[in-house]
């Protein structure tokens, strides 16, 4: 088989359904697709290896044919195959992104991504909604919209607050989480049951009204302490009072991820739950009449709080609204760990900052950015796909995932020797040795591989491929 085919054969299957409008611009986009998942950390140029591959990726990134939407349909597409076929629950976790590209002063379009309108401070946001099943595996965007904020107005604090009280939602940049809501329904296949996880910014009394009407699921992260219609919360006004009226059913583990300022460990939780009705907070002028939005909403409240946290840590304590049916302690539990999964959104964010590099983009235009950042999304949920599927079911054959020539290459290169023929190797095996490509040490108490360290094995690996694949075009190698 063409070795250089192999390597990248996920990105043809995942953009097989194509259409932008001209059959040349879909195949440009499979190669383009292919070019930038071989060398993801690469300037455009470096991965397209050659001026006229350079230059049709830049009218790729520049033709508006390639609209954002378009891009990522064949891919949200091939998602819903994958929810359809994961036989459980599936978690879309909400989140937001910026990306800053305010030191590239050529680049038109974009907008503030802080609190002032300084020029150093611009770029461009990205909400998603990415699908996960309930042990972690991603399975890819369900919905994606990126823009550039419009300038900041010059107003004080009170003046904020009040313009913002006046503004109906569809016209607040917090209508994303609406938007999303509504696009993950819609692409939700028949017999899926879909729970949308968010965290506080999703806490919007018009985001609890619009799941009711759409029948959808949710479990988010409290972001005040609500108002209740007593008469239906056991005589309690408050959310945070209803929790501490609720007995506590038992605690938990759950594991707290590393990040830059925080370190990973295991948290002690403890649970509650209670089940209230949600007052309307009040609005004015156009606001108050928006449709959905003046009717109590009932949920359950799920408490979760640490338990003697470290000293140097701040204390989990999470305050979840849910509309799903949590009538006990294991019931609540199974939701506290989906929220604990939400973390995972925010994994793939990094790897596109820091594996990707995509701030690191020169396009001139936030246009061709988009266009750019969505296909990126996309070959970076590849590869968080491979890492936490292989924590989830370790015992997969690894040619489920890989190709039989990245399996011989990676062998290779990591044991010096080709796989024995007679001997089948597991999914765990294979990234274990993508980890070590690059660059974990793979002791006990090491754990498994990040993504971070896959990522550069997975770009080493595809380095090796690539200097297969031309040896063989050069006669160099027999091809198999």
């Amino acid at each position: 088989m063409d070795a250089g085919t192999e390597s990248v054969e996920w990105v043809t299957q995942e953009f097989t359904r194509a259409d932008l409008g001209d059959k040349r611009l879909d195949r440009r986009l499979v190669k383009t697709a292919e070019q930038l998942a071989k060398s993801p950390a690469s300037p455009i140029n470096e991965a397209c290896g050659n001026w006229a591959s350079t230059q049709a990726a830049y009218r790729l990134f520049n033709n508006p044919k390639a609209s954002t939407a378009g891009i990522l349909k064949p891919h949200w597409q091939a998602t819903a195959q994958r929810m359809a076929g994961c036989g459980g629950t599936v978690l879309a976790m909400q989140d937001t992104v910026f990306f800053s590209y305010g030191t590239h002063v050529k680049t038109r379009g974009l907008g503030p991504i802080g609190k002032s309108n300084a020029a150093h401070d611009r770029g461009l946001v990205m909400h998603n909604a990415l699908a996960f099943t309930t042990s972690g595996v991603p399975l890819g965007i369900v919905s994606q919209n990126i823009w550039a904020r419009g300038e900041i107005p010059e107003e004080d604090y009170q003046e904020k607050i009040e313009r913002l009280q006046v503004t109906p939602i569809e016209e607040k940049e917090s209508f994303k989480w609406l938007r999303a809501l509504k696009e993950t329904v819609q692409r939700t296949p028949a017999g899926v049951r879909v729970v949308t996880v968010a965290d506080r910014e999703s806490d919007l009394f018009e985001f609890l009204t619009e799941a009711k009407e759409l029948r959808a699921k949710y479990l988010i992260r409290a972001r005040t302490d609500r108002k209740l219609v007593p008469e239906d919360s056991e005589g309690c006004a408050r959310m945070l009072e209803a929790l501490g009226d609720a007995p506590a059913l038992g605690t938990i583990t759950v594991e707290v991820p590393g990040n830059g300022s925080r370190k990973a460990r295991l948290a002690s939780i403890e649970v509650r739950i209670a089940e209230v009705t949600i007052q309307p907070p009040p609005r004015r002028g156009a606001h108050a009449k928006a449709s959905g939005s003046t009717e109590p909403v009932a949920v359950t409240l799920i408490g979760a709080t640490e338990q003697s946290p470290p000293a140097d840590s701040d204390s989990i304590s999470w305050v979840l609204l849910t509309n799903l049916p949590v009538k006990d302690f294991e019931c609540a539990t199974e939701k506290v760990q989906w929220y604990g999964k939400r973390w995972g959104i925010e994994i793939w964010h990094k790897v596109l900052k820091s594996g990707c590099k995509v701030e690191d983009c020169m396009l001139e235009a936030a246009e061709r950015l988009q266009r750019y950042l969505t296909l990126f999304s996309i070959i970076g949920v590849r590869l968080m796909h491979v890492a936490y599927l292989a924590r989830a079911h370790p015992n997969l054959p690894a040619t489920d995932v890989f190709s039989v020539m990245e399996i011989q290459v990676l062998h290779l290169r990591v044991t010096k020797a080709l796989p024995p023929a007679d001997q089948s190797l597991t999914l765990r095996e294979i990234v274990r040795m993508l980890g070590k490509l690059g660059g974990h040490l793979g002791r006990k108490c090491d754990g498994e591989p990040g993504v971070l360290i896959l990522w550069r094995g997975w770009m080493r690996l595809y380095e090796s491929v690539e200097m297969l694949h031309a040896m063989q075009s050069a006669g160099l190698v027999e091809t198999s």
